[in-house]
């Protein structure tokens, strides 16, 4: 299981998708703004990724 990096590029909020592909993360809608402005900017590292499930929370 793999996952990318998403920006809106309206409002600038990143986020983590397993969408690999710019056709169908032009279909979603970006959760803090709403608008249908994201664009994939490239595949997150392990640290990534390790941080946003075990940030101790």
């Amino acid at each position: 299981m793999s996952y990318n990096r998403c920006e809106c590029q309206k409002c600038g909020s990143l986020f983590a998708t397993m969408i690999d592909s710019d056709a169908e993360i032009q279909k979603e809608t970006c959760p803090k703004c709403g608008e249908k402005k994201l664009k994939l900017t490239g595949p997150m590292s392990f640290s990534e990724i390790s941080s946003l499930f075990y940030s101790g929370g």
